[in-house]
This record gives C-alpha cells, structure tokens and sequence, in this order.
C-alpha cells in the first residue's frame, strides 16, 4: 500500500518533465472572384426579355503560378429571396438576413400569396418581393469539345428555384481544353399579374422554358410597383 501511494504522487511529477510543440499554420483564402456584384435591370413590363451577364474567375490567390496543388473548382449558382437593408442592420450580416428570407418564404412560386396573410407581411417586410423565378442562367459553352466539353449546366426563366440551380467548374491546369473562366448570362423572363396576362403569355413561357407550367409564374397584381429581388448564391462546392 506505501509503493502504490508513493507511485500515485510522484506520476504527474514525470509528466511535466516534457512538452512538445507543433505548430500548425494554414492561409485561408476565398477561391473564386465574381464580377459584377450587382445587376440591375431598373425598370421593366411584363413579359420583356433582358439580357445581362457576371463572370466567374479564379480568386487571385487562385491563380498565383505557386499555387500548383489544386487546378479545378465546382460550385453552383443558388437563388436566395433578397433581404431589404433594415433586415441586414437587425441582423447584423447579409449572410443571415438572406438566410432569413430564404427560410421565411411562404412560397416561392407566389401560389398561396395573400395580402391578408401574417407570414406574407412579415417577409415582405423584411425581404423583396423574389424575382428568382424568372432568372435564367446560361453558360458560355467553354469549352465546347474535349475531356472537359459542357462542364457548366444552366437554368432556364420559369423555374423553382428552392429545386434547381444552374453549376459549372472552371480548370487552372495547362491542358488543351483549359478553362479558366466562366462568362454566364442571366436574362429576365418578366412574368405578368395574374388576371392581366397578354394572350400570348404561355407562348411566352414555353419559348423560355418548355416543360414549365405558365399558371405557376404569374405574380399578384397587388405587388405592382414594388420592386423585386434575388440574390445569386455562387457556392464552392468541390476544389481538387
């Protein structure tokens, strides 16, 4: 019994004899680099068709001839309902305030819109009415042949866009098919208020989007002059 309580003393005494650092350090850098941040369409009529367009490159950290480990990057482009700015301020962050809107959505279609609707005032209170709906996403088509021909999938207008999202992958290595940036247009299909279509509308749709059903984009006639938003969400999700 006096060797075990001798040994039970002095076995914490050995432990601080030694100690070992190893130093783990690591850069964090974003992979990819967006250009506009911003599209504004202003002022438009129902069942007009614009066209504008973003590029998606590598980040510079990215490119930088170093950096020879990594030379692909997947991602998508989401659609998430775009918040107003006392939303941001409440929250303290767009990431969070768009979170908000995307989660609080009665429906995004607009199918069970109604003015009277508590959960309807609350996000249109705090975000803008979705105009992700009527967003197109078409890729460039580079490169149009070889191992990594048709690496991007777009989206056409009249869409659901918690279900689709339009993807693409751009490639930093040095082979014949090298693609190092993806130009996308985004067009806007305006939809028309419900009870105050052109007779023309399915027509419209259908020529955007085929297999889409002209009675599910139509948009309340009580949401006229307000403006619409959406923010697109361009996610990294493989880099190799």
């Amino acid at each position: 019994m006096g060797t075990l309580g001798v040994s039970l003393v002095t076995l914490p005494l050995f432990a601080a004899f030694e100690a070992h650092v190893v130093n783990v350090t690591a850069e964090i850098e974003n992979a990819l680099f967006v250009h506009p941040a911003e599209i504004e369409f202003g002022t438009v009529f129902p069942q007009e068709h614009i066209e504008s367009d973003f590029f998606i490159t590598f980040s510079e950290s990215f490119s930088e001839a170093s950096q020879t480990r990594v030379g692909k990057v997947n991602y998508v482009i989401k659609q998430k309902p775009k918040p107003r700015e006392e939303k941001i301020e409440e929250l303290g962050g767009v990431e969070d305030a768009r979170d908000w809107c995307h989660e609080n959505i009665p429906d995004p279609l607009y199918q069970t819109y109604d003015p009277n609707s508590l959960a309807w005032q609350q996000f249109l209170t705090n975000c803008y009415p979705t105009l992700c709906p009527y967003l197109s996403k078409h890729p460039d088509g580079v490169p149009a042949t070889g191992p990594n021909a048709n690496n991007d999938t777009g989206l056409p207008p009249f869409h659901n866009p918690d279900l689709e999202s339009a993807s693409g992958t751009i490639v930093k290595l040095p082979t014949r098919q090298r693609d190092s940036g993806d130009q996308w247009i985004v067009d806007l299909a305006v939809p028309c208020f419900e009870g105050f279509c052109a007779q023309d509308w399915a027509d419209f749709v259908h020529g955007h989007n085929p297999n889409a059903n002209p009675d599910l984009f139509t948009i309340p006639p009580e949401l006229e002059h307000e403006v619409f938003g959406c923010d697109l969400w361009v996610e990294v999700t493989k880099i190799y």
